[in-house]
C-alpha cells in the first residue's frame, strides 16, 4: 500500500470523524449528552489532527490544534459547556469540514484566524467573541531531524512518572517501519502532549555504525498514561501506520524511569496484548483505572481482535465485483433458457446454481448497502448556513437514518435533497413574525424521514411552513405560458408545476432561490434514480416531498410477462397479485375506461399493449391476465397482459446511456433467451391511468 494509498484512508476517516462529531454536538445541543460524548467528540478531532500531522496538512493540523484544546478543557470541566458554547463549537466544525475538503483536493485552506481567536476566547473563560481577529497562525514547523534533538526529547521523555499515571502502553516499531513514511517522533509527542510519560526507552538492538540503516526501526519505548486517557485515544495515534508497529497495554508496575540498554521486556501472560491488525481493547469509559479485563492468552486476545476487523476496498473494485455478478444473473438465465427448451430444467444441479447465484448476488449488494445518514449528516450545516443568510431558525427532527440503500443512490441523493431544503426554508417556512401572528412556534420544523417499503426506500422532507399557495402558482404558470388559462388542473397537478423548468414564484432574487432553476433539476434527477417525486402540501400548515427510490441501481427482481410479440418485464416490488378477471369483475367507464372490482375497490384497467404497440396483444381483459400493482403516491393500476412467462432476476440497463429517456420505461434487461426486454416504468403509468380516469377514479384507485 502506498503512502497515497494511506492518505485515501485518511480522508475516508475523516468523514467518519466529522460525522460523529456532528452527531455529538447535535446532542450537546439538544441536551441529550453525556461525558463519554464529549469525550467522543474529542478522539474524533484528535484522530484529524494526528492524520494531518503525519501527511504534512499544516494548516488542517493547526486548526485542529486549537479546535482539540478547547475541547480538551471542555472535557476536563475547566470551561462549562453552555448554549452559546455550542453554536461557536458547530461553527468550528463547519470551519473543520472546509479545511479537510481543502486539503483533499489540495486548494486553499479556509481564512480560520477569527475563528481561531474565538475558540481561544472561550478557552480562556471569555464570550468566544475576539473584539479583533488574531493574526493567522504560522504555519506549522516541518518536523527536526532526529539527530538534532534526539537527547532533548530523551531527556523529556525521561521526567519523573506522575502519580495519576496508571497504566502503560508498550511500543515497538517493526523492522522496516520507516519505509512507509512512519515517523516516530510525531507519534511520542502526541504521547506526550496527552500526558503520558516515557518510563523505558529500550536502545538494545541499535546496531554498530557501519551496520545503521536510516530506514530501520531500532528503539521501542514504554510510555505510563493517565487513566483519563482511553487505550482507544492511544491507538488512534497509531491508525496511519498499518501493521508496522505492535501495540501491548497493561498496569503492571515498572522500574524506576530510566533510557535503559536492555530489550523491551515480553508482556507477561495476564497482559491484554493487541497488534495493528485490530482494534486494541481498551476501558469503555475513559478516566477508569483499572486495567482491560484480561484474556487467557495471546491467541485468545488476537482472534477477539481479528473478529473486528475490516477491509476497505476501492470502489472501482467494487462497482467491477456488481457487474461481474450481473453478467453470472443473465449467465444463469440464459442456462436456465436452454435447459428448459431442452426439458432438462428439473436437474438439480440447476436449481443449486440458481440459489447460489442469487445468495452471491444478494452479499455483493450488502457490499454497497450504506445507511442514509451520510445524507442527512449534512443537513444540519445546511440550516445553520440557511438560518444565518435568512434569518429564520429551523429545528431538524430525522427518523429512520439507519435505513440502508445502494452507495449510488446515496451519492446521487445528495443534490436533489439540497435542492428541497433549501427550499423548504426560504419558499415555505414563514419569517418568524409571520409565524407568531399564525399562532405557531417561531422556530421552524424541518422533518426528514426514511424508510423502507415494498422494495423501495421512501425518503420524506416535511416542513410546517405555509405550504404551497396553488392560485398563485397557477396564476404565475399561467403568465408564463405553462398552462392554458382555461385548464381545469387538479391540486396534484398544479404542485407539479413548480418543477416545470423556469418556474419559480420568488418576489426577488437571492443567493438561494428566484432563479427558476433547482426544482426542474431535482425532479430530472430523481427521475435518472428510477424514482418519483409526490408533493403533499396543506396551505397554513407545511408541505411534504415524498422521494420514492429504488433500493439498488443494479439487479432486481421481476415478473416476466408476454404482451402481443414483446417480452416486458415487471419490477416485482410493485406486484401485489395476479388474476383472470370474469366479465363480472370489469366494468365499463365512459367510453374506452375500464375498471377492475378488486374486492370492493375499483382499479383503473392499463392494457400495456396500447402503450408499447405490441402487435395482437389481448385487448378484453377477461381474455388475458390482470398485474395488479401498487405505487407510493399513485395508488394501484390493473396491468393487462397476454400471460406470465417467468420470475427472475434481472440486471437494470440504463437506456439513456445508449439511447435515450424514455416515459412509462425505467430499463431494459437481457433475458435468458438472449433478447432484450424492457422494464416497465409502473410509477409512470399508475400516474398516467389516475390522471386520465379524473379525480373521482383517483381516490377510489388509492
Amino acid at each position: 500500500m502506498t503512502e497515497d494509498d494511506i492518505q485515501q484512508i485518511f480522508f475516508v476517516e475523516c468523514e467518519e470523524a466529522l460525522e460523529a462529531t456532528e452527531t455529538g454536538l447535535a446532542a450537546c445541543r439538544d441536551g441529550t449528552h453525556d461525558g463519554e460524548t464529549i469525550n467522543a467528540i474529542f478522539r474524533a478531532v484528535h484522530s484529524i489532527k494526528g492524520g494531518a500531522g503525519a501527511f504534512g496538512h499544516t494548516a488542517l493540523a493547526a486548526y485542529t490544534h486549537g479546535f482539540e484544546n478547547l475541547l480538551g478543557d471542555i472535557r476536563e470541566g475547566k470551561v462549562p459547556l453552555e448554549p452559546a458554547l455550542v453554536d461557536l463549537l458547530l461553527l468550528a466544525l463547519d470551519c473543520l469540514r472546509d479545511h479537510v475538503e481543502a486539503a483533499r483536493g489540495g486548494g486553499n485552506p479556509p481564512d480560520d484566524a477569527e475563528l481561531l481567536a474565538k475558540l481561544e476566547a472561550a478557552q480562556a473563560g471569555g464570550s468566544g467573541i475576539a473584539p479583533s481577529p488574531a493574526p493567522a497562525p504560522a504555519p506549522a514547523p516541518a518536523a527536526p531531524d532526529p539527530l538534532d534533538d534526539l537527547d532533548a526529547l530523551l531527556n523529556e521523555l525521561a521526567a519523573p512518572a506522575a502519580p495519576s499515571a496508571t497504566w502503560l502502553v508498550h511500543i515497538r516499531p517493526h523492522a522496516g517501519a520507516m519505509t512507509k513514511g512512519s515517523e516516530p517522533l510525531l507519534w511520542l509527542r502526541e504521547l506526550v502532549d496527552l500526558g503520558g510519560i516515557c518510563e523505558l526507552c529500550d536502545i538494545a538492538t541499535i546496531p554498530t555504525f557501519e551496520r545503521l540503516a536510516v530506514e530501520e526501526g531500532y528503539l521501542g519505548w514504554t510510555f505510563r498514561m493517565p487513566g483519563t486517557v482511553s487505550r482507544e485515544t492511544v491507538a488512534e495515534i497509531f491508525d496511519f501506520v498499518g501493521d508496522e508497529v505492535s501495540l501491548a497495554y497493561d498496569s503492571e508496575p515498572m522500574p524506576p524511569p530510566r533510557i535503559a540498554a536492555a530489550t523491551m521486556p515480553a508482556p507477561p501472560a495476564q497482559r491484554t496484548i493487541a497488534v495493528a491488525e485490530g482494534p486494541p481493547p481498551h476501558a469503555k469509559t475513559p478516566g477508569t483505572a483499572s486495567a482491560a479485563p484480561s484474556t487467557p492468552n495471546a491467541a485468545t486476545a488476537h482472534a477477539g481482535a481479528a473478529a473486528n476487523q475490516s477491509v476497505r476496498i476501492d470502489l472501482k473494485k467494487l462497482d467491477m465485483l456488481i457487474d461481474g455478478v450481473g453478467e453470472l444473473v443473465i449467465a444463469q438465465a440464459m442456462l436456465a433458457q436452454r435447459l428448459t427448451n431442452e426439458n432438462l430444467a428439473h436437474i438439480e444441479e440447476l436449481a443449486l446454481i440458481e440459489t447460489l447465484v442469487r445468495d452471491i448476488q444478494e452479499h455483493a449488494m450488502a457490499f454497497r448497502a450504506q445507511p442514509i445518514s451520510s445524507v442527512f449528516g449534512r443537513v444540519p450545516r445546511l440550516l445553520r448556513e440557511l438560518g444565518s443568510s435568512t434569518g429564520k431558525h429551523v429545528k431538524l427532527e430525522v427518523a429512520g437514518e439507519t435505513t440502508e440503500l445502494d452507495k449510488t443512490v446515496i451519492e446521487r441523493l445528495s443534490e436533489p435533497m439540497t435542492h428541497l431544503i433549501r427550499n423548504a426554508v426560504d419558499h415555505g417556512i414563514e419569517p418568524p413574525e409571520e409565524r407568531r401572528a399564525a399562532g405557531k412556534d417561531p422556530e421552524g420544523t424541518l422533518t426528514l424521514s426514511a424508510e423502507q417499503k415494498a422494495g423501495r426506500i421512501i425518503i420524506r422532507i416535511a416542513d410546517d411552513g405555509r405550504g404551497i399557495d396553488r392560485d398563485r402558482v397557477l396564476a404565475k404558470a399561467i403568465a408564463n405560458g405553462l398552462v392554458a388559462p382555461d385548464a381545469q388542473l387538479t391540486d396534484d397537478d398544479i404542485n407539479q408545476l413548480i418543477f416545470a423548468p423556469g418556474f419559480s414564484t420568488a418576489a426577488q432574487v437571492s443567493n438561494i432561490s428566484g432563479r427558476g432553476v433547482g426544482m426542474d433539476v431535482v425532479k430530472q434527477n430523481v427521475k435518472e434514480l428510477g424514482g418519483r417525486i409526490t408533493i403533499e402540501s396543506v396551505p397554513g400548515k407545511g408541505t411534504t416531498f415524498s422521494l420514492a427510490l429504488p433500493l439498488t441501481l443494479a439487479i432486481s427482481d421481476g415478473m416476466i410477462v408476454q404482451v402481443g410479440d414483446q417480452s416486458l418485464v415487471i419490477p416485482l416490488t410493485h406486484v401485489i397479485e395476479s388474476l383472470r378477471p370474469t366479465p363480472a369483475d370489469v366494468k365499463g367507464m365512459g367510453t374506452r375506461a375500464q375498471m377492475l372490482n378488486a374486492r370492493g375497490t375499483f382499479v383503473p384497467i392499463v392494457p400495456l399493449g396500447a402503450l408499447t404497440g405490441a402487435n395482437e396483444a389481448v385487448g378484453n381483459p377477461c381474455e388475458g391476465v390482470l398485474v395488479l400493482v401498487e405505487t407510493e403516491g399513485h395508488g394501484r393500476a390493473a396491468l393487462l397482459v397476454d400471460a406470465i412467462t417467468d420470475q427472475r432476476q434481472f440486471v437494470i440497463k440504463a437506456l439513456d446511456a445508449h439511447y435515450r429517456q424514455i416515459d412509462s420505461v425505467a430499463g431494459a434487461t437481457i433475458l435468458g433467451n438472449g433478447k432484450v426486454a424492457l422494464i416497465v416504468d409502473v410509477d409512470f403509468i399508475a400516474s398516467t391511468a389516475a390522471r386520465s380516469n379524473g379525480s373521482a377514479v383517483l381516490a377510489a384507485a388509492a
